[in-house]
């Protein structure tokens, strides 16, 4: 529900005050075309780390049938005694460089798939003014109830320095279901506000 008696330069048609932006999900495919890269990536390192670990640990031979080498060496160790030996490492260097790349790529697709959540309850919230132009205010609640789980899906998977920002977006949601049937008027302004807050943090956390 829009405010009521708009001032004269305010006055117009809902298209004319507010133009339609294009649709905020349009913005999350990159996001989604990059998280599957990211997956994908993930696997084939992993593949990398089970067939670097396998080259690397030698099998120990079968000690009911030794190899005539095994039988030589065996010979010469009564002979002498076999100097010492390093123990080997944990893991290889290249080993342990992959998993920190896994790290790093799981990392990314954590803060994109918040970055998706961000758009559809931004999305979402669109929807919602649309829906309170119309004097629906029972679709308004759906909508806004939908934003508010977008929202704590996207607090999940962010980062440590965003689940401040997005918490704060929860809070408003649910201040804004409260305000839907006791005082409306400036509900869609209000909204407007939210949304555009929710993609400037997307472009932040993209950069």
């Amino acid at each position: 529900m829009s405010e009521t008696n708009p001032a004269p330069e305010e006055q117009g048609t809902p298209e004319t005050l507010a133009p339609r932006r294009p649709h905020p999900l349009a913005a999350a495919l990159p996001y989604i075309a990059t998280a599957v890269a990211a997956v994908l990536c993930s696997l084939i390192i992993q593949a990398a780390i089970m067939s670097a670990t396998t080259a690397t640990v030698p099998q120990p031979p079968s000690a009911a049938d030794p190899s005539p080498a095994t039988t030589s060496v065996a010979s010469v160790s009564r002979e002498t005694p076999a100097p010492a030996t390093p123990a080997p490492s944990a893991l290889p260097a290249d080993v342990g460089g992959l998993r920190l790349a896994i790290l790093d790529l799981e990392a990314v697709d954590r803060r994109l798939w918040s970055a998706i959540y961000l758009l559809r309850a931004a999305s979402q919230i669109d929807d919602a003014v649309v829906a309170l132009q119309s004097n629906d205010l029972d679709e308004v609640d759906r909508i806004m109830l939908n934003a508010r789980r977008s929202f704590d899906r996207a607090y999940a998977f962010s980062a440590e320095q965003e689940k401040g920002p997005i918490d704060t977006f929860r809070l408003q949601i649910g201040q804004a279901r409260d305000d839907l049937h006791i005082r409306p008027e400036g509900l869609d302004r209000h909204l407007r506000q939210i949304r555009q807050l929710v993609l400037s943090l997307v472009d932040e956390s993209g950069t």
